[in-house]
């Protein structure tokens, strides 16, 4: 099982070096811009490799020239130009399309799944409501009703689509029934979400994307 895991030395400091490096690409020529209030992460939970153009107006997140899989993540985004509209495209799809939703400081996660046969559709993910100096929460996104996992020598069973809190301890070592242990242990406290999907193979795997609000 492989983790799609920040491993931030600081998470906020973190957070200021992917705005700088996504801001550079989204520069438009000879004007600067100031640092996003909000941002996004987009998961591509879409069961099979597609072609996906990903674009805020003229701001191509994804070009569509190079096919994706399913746990593909964009890192986090500012939402550029404010009142554009986030645009999911795919050749054989019908398009999924956000109006602009982010209030200040917000870094929700955005899924990109189908909704039903060649029907693209986002949901949102946001930020937990309840926060400490460091948590770990899980979300099962996977074919499976229920996920059994292990998360710090405890046992969960992890319903579809529910937010579960598996720990408020700084490290964390999780597995799925049968895998082998992944060990998450950041330099600093942090509050991150365990994302459980299905991959193009039918087995299951995890993606470990940071919960902090700017």
């Amino acid at each position: 099982m492989t983790s799609g895991f920040y491993n931030f030395r600081n998470p906020l400091r973190a957070t200021a070096c992917l705005f700088i490096a996504t801001l550079v690409a989204c520069h438009t020529a000879g004007v600067a811009q100031e640092i996003p209030k909000s941002a996004f992460n987009l998961v591509n939970l879409i069961p099979q490799p597609i072609p996906l153009k990903l674009s805020l107006d003229t701001n191509l997140i994804c070009a569509g020239d190079e096919s994706v899989g399913p746990g593909f993540l964009t890192g986090l985004m500012p939402w550029r130009p404010e009142k554009a509209t986030l645009k999911a495209e795919v050749n054989g799809y019908q398009t999924a399309e956000l109006k602009p939703f982010l209030k200040a400081t917000e870094t929700p996660l955005i899924i990109l799944q189908e909704s039903s046969s060649h029907v693209l559709q986002f949901n949102v993910i946001p930020n937990s409501k309840e926060r400490s100096p460091s948590f770990y929460d899980a979300i099962n996104l996977t074919t499976k009703d229920n996920l059994e996992i292990q998360a710090n020598k405890n046992s969960f069973s992890l319903p579809k689509n529910k937010r579960i809190r598996l720990s408020k301890e700084k490290k964390l070592s999780y597995a799925l029934l049968g895998k082998q242990q992944e060990d998450l242990d950041p330099s600093d406290p942090g509050n991150f979400l365990l994302v459980f999907y299905t991959r193009e193979d039918g087995t299951q795997d995890c993606i470990v994307i940071p919960d902090n609000p700017l």
